[in-house]
């Protein structure tokens, strides 16, 4: 009866910090997906701004042209101003990518944590199962009785 305690507990074990392993690994994987997802999204809505603001500096250049006042200090003025919000939305989107990132890496060490604890629990259980496999309480009890 012992022995077969004891294999079946160590079977078990073993497949507990295998499907622990596996769920790590899926974790990591999905991150990886989820980040490569991430990293279009951002290169589409970077050359998104950037084709704005060319659109609205062309459109401030053709309509200064039509009236004349092309060389202004209002043009300059204006197409510095639509290159200086594009510079501040390129940063707010760099600070957002950032922060998905150390989310989507959090979630990342949290499941390997888990799976960590998973596994250290199988292998408690496990040593408990061959413990009171092999009479170890009664031995116990006996030395300190």
């Amino acid at each position: 009866m012992a022995v077969t305690t004891a294999v079946m507990a160590t079977v078990s074990t073993v497949a507990q910090i295998e499907a622990s392993n596996r769920a790590r690994a899926a974790s990591e994987r999905q991150f990886q997906a989820s980040q490569q997802k991430a990293e279009v999204q951002n290169t589409r809505s970077l050359r998104q701004q950037i084709r704005q603001a060319r659109a609205a500096q062309a459109t401030m250049s053709n309509v200064a042209a039509q009236a004349g006042g092309v060389g202004g200090s209002a043009v300059a003025g204006g197409t510095s101003s639509i290159a200086s919000q594009l510079g501040g939305n390129i940063n707010y989107m760099s600070q957002v990518a950032e922060a998905n990132t150390a989310y989507g890496q959090a979630g990342v060490e949290a499941a390997s944590a888990q799976a960590d604890a998973a596994m250290w629990g199988s292998i408690g259980s496990f040593s408990g199962t061959i413990f009171n496999a092999v009479g170890g309480p009664q031995k116990v009890q006996k030395y300190l009785g």
